[in-house]
């Protein structure tokens, strides 16, 4: 097995720089996929007593896990490492991998139609970032308060989406993690910064069992904005303001009012 890779970083899932045909990925994925397992055996009634049939699922979910890990090492062999987040949703996720195995058949048809769902859904951030993007860079001209404003109504509008994507109540925070640090870093912002940053804002909402609110949107938002742009909205961001660590130029050559090079506000 590879060591399979965070994905914290945009440019490692933009579709962009990631071709893919959804029409051939059945095809792909029946010539590529180890032996399918068999599926692990029906529970009856009041089965749940017997230590034979306790042992058979733990041997049947260590199967599926075995030959889940070597399906995932043969999809980023052959189409790269975004193709790791087949079986993390966004809308499905599986706790047991030997709910993914069933027969042979279904078993490659199911996991097809994930990897589908998974570009699917990196397509329409895609999408998202390409409107997203060159407002920050405008709010970026304008200054400091334009800046935090256009950056709070982006968080606020991936961690809405990040929730709807999420067909489990108790997941949300995926989805929502994942969107934040990938615009961050498509943004500019070195990986491990924008990782930092929101680890650190959603770390209060981490062991919530629920979807977040209208208020918890923008309690998160307007945090994870003042730490991007600095706290102070009608200053730039100084040492200690998460300033520093920004380049001085964006991608495309957008200028950076928190750049390091510029000259201070009179």
């Amino acid at each position: 097995m590879t060591s399979w890779p965070r994905l914290d970083e945009w440019a490692e899932v933009d579709p962009a720089r990631h071709p893919f045909d959804a029409a051939e990925a059945a095809d792909v994925i029946r010539r590529l996929a180890p032996p399918v397992p068999p599926a692990a055996p029906v529970p009856r009634p009041r089965q749940h007593l017997d230590e034979a049939a306790w042992a058979a699922s733990r041997e049947a979910d260590r199967l599926a896990s075995d030959w889940n890990a070597a399906m995932t090492d043969a999809l980023m062999g052959h189409y790269g490492r975004w193709a790791y987040g087949w079986h993390w949703g966004p809308r499905s996720l599986w706790h047991y991998f030997s709910q993914i195995v069933t027969s042979g058949p279904e078993t490659l048809t199911r996991v097809a139609a994930a990897l589908v769902d998974w570009r699917q859904w990196l397509e329409e951030v895609a999408e998202r970032f390409d409107r997203l993007l060159p407002a920050l860079a405008d709010a970026a001209l304008a200054g400091p308060d334009a800046a935090l404003a256009a950056w709070e109504a982006a968080f606020a509008e991936l961690l809405t989406a990040g929730s709807a994507w999420a067909e489990d109540a108790d997941y949300w925070y995926g989805p929502c993690r994942r969107l934040l640090t990938w615009l961050l870093t498509a943004a500019g912002l070195p990986t491990d910064r924008g990782v930092a940053l929101v680890d650190q804002v959603l770390a209060p909402w981490l062991t919530r069992w629920a979807y977040l609110s209208a208020a918890d949107v923008a309690d998160v938002a307007e945090r994870l904005a003042r730490d991007v742009v600095g706290r102070d909205p009608g200053a730039l961001a100084g040492p200690g303001q998460s300033g520093d660590d920004w380049p001085d130029t964006w991608p495309h050559g957008w200028p950076s009012f928190r750049a390091t090079n510029r000259l201070p506000r009179p």
